[in-house]
C-alpha cells in the first residue's frame, strides 16, 4: 500500500506557539527532521499552532484513503507534558488522541486522525485540510517535525491489456 508524506505550507490561525529556532515556523516543522536546529515551542495549556498543507503528492483520483495520521516529533523541556493533533476541514474540527507523557528526548508521536464531520477521507479532502498541534498540559514542549502520512489504495487499473493464447 503506498504512503504519501505531506508537509505543512503556511501558518494559519490559531498561531500560538513560538518559533524557538530556525528561519520560520513552517521551515521549523517540515521534514527533514533536524532536532533542535529548528523547532516551535509552547509553554501554556491550550496553545494551538495550525497549518495549511502543501499540495498532496500524486495520489491518483479514485484512490481510497485507508489511514491519515499526523506525525509529531516532540519533546518536553519542563514539567509533565502531553500534546495532541487536530484536523480542521470545512470549519469542523477533529481532535486526535492525547499523547502519553512526552519524554525529554525527541520521539515521533503518530496518531490516526478521523475526518472532521465523519465519513471516509477522500483525496479531495486534502486540499482543504488544516492540521494543528494542541498543548494539552501546562508544561513546556518543543516540536521539531510535524507532517501527515496518508496510506491509500490506488484505483483498480482500467487500462488496456493484451491476452496471448
Amino acid at each position: 500500500m503506498p504512503t504519501a508524506t505531506i508537509n505543512v505550507a503556511a501558518v494559519t490561525a490559531p498561531d500560538q506557539w513560538a518559533l524557538g529556532a530556525g528561519t520560520d515556523k513552517v521551515q521549523a516543522v517540515n521534514t527533514p527532521n533536524d532536532e533542535d536546529s529548528s523547532y516551535i515551542s509552547s509553554s501554556a495549556i491550550g496553545q494551538i499552532e495550525q497549518y495549511s498543507l502543501l499540495a498532496a503528492p500524486a495520489i491518483p483520483p479514485g484512490s481510497t484513503i485507508t489511514d491519515l495520521r499526523t506525525v509529531i516529533r516532540a519533546k518536553k523541556t519542563a514539567g509533565t507534558c502531553r500534546i495532541r493533533a487536530l484536523g480542521v476541514l470545512g470549519g469542523v474540527t477533529s481532535w486526535g488522541h492525547i499523547t502519553g507523557i512526552i519524554t525529554a528526548v525527541y520521539v515521533d508521536y503518530l496518531d490516526s486522525l478521523a475526518r472532521p464531520g465523519g465519513g471516509a477521507w477522500t483525496p479531495a479532502d486534502l486540499a482543504g485540510l488544516e492540521v494543528g498541534i494542541d498543548q494539552w498540559t501546562n508544561a513546556a514542549a518543543r516540536c521539531t517535525t510535524f507532517y501527515l502520512q496518508v496510506d491509500y489504495t490506488p484505483p483498480p487499473s482500467t487500462g488496456d491489456f493484451l491476452l496471448l493464447f
